[in-house]
């Protein structure tokens, strides 16, 4: 059982019978699992208990991508990642009999994988399961093993002591813009003022009530223009309806009729969903045509206010919490697929005899670990000036060589 050492930082787990230990370093808070991060090696040290007779040591690296289906029994396993890193050997120093007590690693995870049907980026620790005939079940793993043999063989055998430990692979990644300000209300249709920083989604709704046009209901749905969102932040979004006075009345009912802040109701409902798609037997497929499985789970639920009113409309505004059991974002990988969409809904009881129909509006999403940050200053060793850093940092335009000439004649600015 491995166990988190909070003082240096390191995740510890020995073997068996005590004669190996693997520490892992860079590990944060008390997690059970250790966590590397895009570009971070899985780097640590290997301390060798018992060194008698031993012929090598070696530390292996290794990641995989199983997608197994319940009814039919066809499995496909992929190899993400399978790398052996020998950290000493016997035979290379006959001088040193034995191993030293600590020996450090380091081995970089590769940044893509690649197999007959294409490359893509290393896909994070992820699982997911669907019940049911047919259903399945899908797993990205990865693990770090540390081995010491008294043979010369790298393949484990008789004589080989080894520890073991999964980790999870965990990349970061932080959106290129921050979430834009607030629409701005107004006293005309569509009761908000456009802003470049947003992008509205139209869809109609059917209406059956007397004075309403062909077009029924247009419902605007705005959201950031930026599809990519940290899920450790608030999403936020508008929504503006513009149709006769008759049919925003009933409209009305299946919406939050108080200002203020309140939960969606069950006839609408703005929610936050991913789904998981698995293509097990497309490399079985003669003809190449996919069969697909996916399973879709709720991660984020919206709550939404009403801000405004006019003769012809009505704007509403909220925001989505992603769950924080979310850790990672949406990827592709081999025949795996995750991704996020938020999806508005309105079912009114009866939408096809009923004074307005359903609709529903899906909006494709990415989310991301970090949330944004703006650029950080270059380091001390950049040769700019200090203002000239400054329209680095904030992304201004970069000010010319002629001024950048200038400024050197005049007394140096002192780094701050």
């Amino acid at each position: 059982m491995g166990h988190l050492d909070n003082a240096d930082s390191e995740f510890i787990k020995d073997s068996k019978k005590g004669s190996l230990r693997l520490r892992l370093s860079r590990q944060e808070g008390n997690v059970p699992v250790p966590v590397f991060g895009i570009r971070g090696p899985v780097e640590g040290t290997v301390e060798v208990l018992k060194p008698d007779g031993l012929s090598f040591v070696a530390i292996r690296v290794e990641g995989s991508l199983k997608v197994k289906e319940i009814a039919e029994g066809g499995t496909t396993t992929t190899v993400l990642c399978d790398e052996t890193l020998v950290l000493w050997r016997k035979d290379v120093d006959p001088a040193a009999p034995c191993p030293p007590p600590i020996l450090p690693f380091s081995v970089a995870l590769p940044t893509k994988f690649s197999n007959e049907y294409g490359s893509w980026p290393l896909p994070p620790t992820y699982e997911a399961h669907l019940s049911g005939f047919p259903g399945f079940t899908t797993n990205v793993d990865y693990s770090v093993t540390a081995i010491a043999s008294k043979t010369k063989s790298i393949k484990l055998g008789i004589g080989a002591t080894t520890v073991s430990t999964p980790f999870i692979y965990r990349p970061r990644k932080r959106p290129a813009n921050r979430i834009p300000p607030r629409l701005r209300p107004s006293n005309t249709s569509p009761g908000l003022h456009m802003s470049p920083e947003w992008r509205v989604h139209e869809t109609n709704i059917v209406t059956r009530t007397p004075g309403s046009t062909q077009k029924g209901i247009v419902c605007k749905f705005y959201t950031p223009a930026s599809h990519i969102l940290c899920m450790r932040r608030p999403i936020p979004y508008h929504v503006a309806f513009i149709g006769s006075a008759v049919s925003l009345a009933i409209l009305l009912s299946y919406m939050p009729s108080r200002t203020g802040a309140a939960p969606i109701r069950a006839c609408s409902r703005i929610q936050l969903l991913r789904q998981t798609t698995v293509d097990v037997n497309r490399e079985y497929s003669p003809d190449g045509a996919s069969s697909e499985m996916w399973r879709t789970k709720n991660i984020g639920e919206g709550s939404i206010h009403r801000t405004g009113d006019g003769p012809n409309w009505l704007s509403f505004a909220g925001e989505i919490n992603v769950n924080s059991d979310v850790t990672i974002g949406g990827f592709k990988a081999a025949g795996l697929w995750v991704k996020d969409c938020i999806v508005f809904s309105i079912a009114p009881p009866d939408p096809l005899k009923g004074p307005i129909g359903d609709m529903r509006s899906v909006i494709p999403i990415r989310l991301v670990t970090d949330p944004w940050s703006p650029v950080l200053c270059p380091p001390r060793t950049c040769s700019y000036p200090r203002r000239a850093r400054h329209h680095l940092r904030y992304r201004l335009p970069l000010p010319t060589r002629s001024w950048i000439k200038r400024t050197r004649r005049r007394k140096p600015a002192t780094l701050r």
